[in-house]
């Protein structure tokens, strides 16, 4: 062997020795996991209130959750800048926020000698007296002229002015007081302090307190001991003209409050996503083909097929452009109404330029592929490119709205980390995006331990701004994922690198079915007077308007154009929610089923006045009689709170099961949970109704009001607040109506796994 050839074999040795050194110190070095990422959604959405006859909005919700959650809710996030999140602001709620309260109210503020601010009765009424809400014409007029139209709005109506919850009032008690009162009794003193306690009750605890960032202070009206406010003195006719003028003034600084923080993506400062949804509300996929239903409704009958996707188009485009009157950008994102997603709409939504979309983690699970994880955004082929979407984790989103209710808010706020943390990515496994979405306004008027949740979302987001800090995980925007933001450094997740969903389901966040819209009779009868409607304004010969176009000035020109507006309010998801057994309004279906029908014939009456020789057809009531009369309890306040009560028993046979742990119930009242699984627990113990201990029959006994629509279903020993895999079947619910004698016994007996 030469020495050429004993160099080479030796260099050969080494370098292989080198080789497999290097190979050794990689497999020392621990695999590295992708970051974690949480997308916090806040849902803000009101129905139209409008009444198109008399311009004035039957419903004083956009003003009395604008006081307590609108402006707070995104003001908040200025105190935890680490904090990015999403906000969604429908465009029927800014609507009637910034025309009817706003435009119709601020010019008439000014500062009273006695140093805080009102309303100029007078000029304000000479121009819009009738043309805001009524609970603003009630506070300003003197309660001795009340007339008893005026005294039964305040009073007796379905909406009247003790709409409010029972945990929330009782922090005021002396409000509380006057709510348990008998109506009959209530002199002029009386009345004064009701309307004025109606819009102190809804101003956030800040206000009351004197703590908000905005100057805006109620606290020389009240005294605060153990979380009840009680009153310094008693209220005036000039303390509920001046709730008037500060409930403008918080009004004023909504849209403001989230200018402020708005993300921008190109200079990468702000912390909050704006976003929006079609304009009304609308279930859009049902717009576009109401027969899609089918596929996640295969067992429930459907009305006559409506298909307008050019109604479902111009809702888009209404509410881009409305949103951009606003926040002078284009919208990245869109949060479908009430999470209500199909391929179609994806389609449509993708057409309009939208960058990402909203689903349920129960869409994805009857998507494909199969078995797709929820912490991960994914991206749908559409006719105008790929188009991503993001589904929401049920079971942490339904425990803010529910399951917290009755928490300790600190011990609350550190289960809900403490869940988010179980996602954060293991070796070798990508990045991770954990999407939260719920109402950014109804549940915490239900927090029973937490005034109005402020401990807990204080809490909630300190902790979620020291996991930021700690390199847990980092709280984001979509558009913030998907781009990137080199300032916290967060690198861009291309929506073209994203896994693709083959096949999307076609359904809402409720049940991954439309079923709470279409499907019972209720609401399907709507549906055929919707589709009525449609054709004859089809078959007038009016064109559709272009969606981004103003209104008209000619008078025949714009009827016309009001004419499909009011098609498009009565598109809206709002009134088909409410019909059936499957959603109890808190004041009854009825004010909902007005507000449907009116929207209706305005806009018959509008092709009339475009020329039209056409007639409105007789609208018979969808509602019973004896529904309304048992939802209203004869005008009285709450119904739940007013109407005798009957005793429902629930027994599930459970033969065939494995039962580690118990039978649950999860239904759409409080008593049955609020739809929050594996919290209400029937029993097996001989004791409670069940007749014999340990055998296959579990029983419950659940007071109800009397004539309420019940839905509910059965889950077995799952986790507080997890659907999967526990509940008997996923797409649909039990349902009935508990009719009977005040105090009567009312038995349910089910198999489990097995519908009627």
């Amino acid at each position: 062997m030469n020495h050429l050839t004993v160099r080479v074999s030796r260099f050969k040795f080494h370098l292989s020795i080198l080789v497999l050194a290097i190979v050794c110190f990689l497999m020392s070095i621990p695999a590295l996991a992708g970051d974690l990422y949480l997308n916090l959604i806040w849902h803000q959405h009101q129905p139209l209130y409008l009444d198109p006859q008399t311009d004035q909005l039957r419903g004083p919700w956009v003003r009395t959750h604008a006081t307590k959650d609108y402006y707070d809710m995104a003001a908040m996030h200025a105190e935890f800048p680490e904090v990015h999140a999403t906000i969604n602001l429908t465009s029927s709620l800014l609507y009637q926020l910034d025309e009817y309260y706003v435009k119709r109210l601020g010019p008439y503020l000014y500062m009273h000698e006695d140093g805080h601010w009102a309303i100029d009765t007078t000029k304000f009424f000479e121009k819009w007296r009738g043309k805001t809400d009524p609970w603003i014409d009630l506070a300003l007029k003197p309660t001795a002229q009340f007339t008893a139209a005026d005294r039964a709005k305040l009073l007796t109506d379905p909406w009247n002015a003790f709409g409010i919850s029972s945990v929330q009032i009782a922090h005021f008690p002396q409000y509380n007081a006057l709510h348990h009162k008998n109506r009959d009794s209530l002199n002029v003193e009386n009345m004064t302090a009701i309307k004025a306690w109606f819009y102190l009750a809804y101003f956030d605890p800040d206000f009351l307190r004197g703590t908000a960032k905005i100057d805006v202070n109620l606290s020389d009206l009240l005294n605060e001991r153990n979380d009840h406010f009680f009153l310094k003195r008693p209220l005036t006719e000039r303390d509920a003209n001046r709730l008037v003028a500060d409930a403008v003034r918080v009004m004023q600084q909504v849209i403001p409050a989230h200018q402020q923080l708005m993300y921008d993506p190109g200079k990468h400062t702000g912390q909050l996503e704006i976003i929006t949804t079609p304009f009304y509300h609308p279930i859009l996929p049902l717009l576009i083909d109401s027969d899609i239903a089918h596929i996640c409704q295969p067992r429930d009958s459907l009305p006559p097929r409506f298909a307008y996707p050019q109604d479902a188009h111009a809702q888009v485009a209404k509410g881009l452009r409305y949103y951009r009157s606003f926040f002078q950008r284009d919208a990245m994102g869109m949060w479908p109404a009430e999470g209500s997603i199909s391929e179609a709409a994806a389609n449509i939504f993708a057409d309009h330029k939208i960058n990402w979309i909203c689903g349920d983690m129960h869409v994805l699970e009857r998507s494909s592929p199969q078995n797709l994880p929820v912490d991960a955004p994914y991206r749908l082929h559409t006719s105008s490119g790929d188009i991503a979407i993001v589904f929401r984790e049920t079971t942490l989103s339904d425990h803010i709205g529910f399951t917290y209710q009755k928490m300790q808010p600190v011990a609350a706020a550190e289960h809900f980390v403490n869940e988010v943390k179980k996602y954060q990515p293991k070796a070798n496994e990508p990045d991770r995006l954990l999407t939260v979405i719920l109402d950014g306004e109804n549940a915490w008027e239900w927090y029973e331990n937490d005034m109005d949740a402020k401990i807990f979302l204080h809490t909630l987001y300190q902790k979620l701004a020291d996991a930021r800090r700690d390199k847990q995980f980092t709280c984001v925007t979509p558009t913030e994922y998907f781009q990137g933001n080199p300032v916290r450094q967060i690198p861009a997740h291309p929506v073209s690198k994203l896994n693709r969903i083959e096949k999307l389901w076609p359904g809402s966040w409720i049940g991954a079915s439309f079923d709470t819209w279409i499907g019972e009779d209720e609401e399907n009868t709507a549906w055929e007077y919707l589709l009525r409607a449609r054709q004859d304004l089809e078959h007038s010969g009016l064109a559709q308007p272009d969606p981004m176009k103003d209104p008209p000035a000619d008078a025949k020109q714009l009827a016309a154009w009001q004419a499909y507006e009011s098609i498009y309010a009565a598109e809206g998801s709002d009134w088909f929610w409410w019909y059936g057994a499957d959603q109890s309004a808190p004041a009854g279906d009825r004010p909902f089923e007005e507000a449907f029908f009116a929207h209706l014939r305005a806009a018959y009456q509008h092709m009339r006045d475009a020329g039209v020789n056409i007639v409105t057809p007789e609208l018979k009531p969808i509602l019973s009689s004896e529904k309304i009369s048992l939802q209203e309890g004869g005008g009285a306040m709450a119904r739940s709170e007013v109407r005798d009560s009957v005793t429902v028993r629930f027994v599930c046979d459970a033969n065939g099961q494995k039962v580690p742990k118990a039978i649950y119930i999860a239904g759409n009242l409080p008593q049955l949970g609020s739809w929050s699984p594996n919290v209400v627990a029937l029993y097996n113990d001989g004791l409670h109704h069940d007749e014999q201990a340990n055998d296959t029959i579990w029983a419950i006994e659940i007071p109800v009001p009397r004539g309420a629509e019940i839905q509910y279903k059965y889950t077995n020993s799952g986790a507080p607040g997890a659907w999967t895999p526990s509940e008997e079947f996923p797409q649909a619910n039990r349902s009935f109506t508990a009719d009977g004698p005040p105090g009567s016994v009312i038995v349910r007996r089910d198999i489990f796994g097995q519908k009627d």
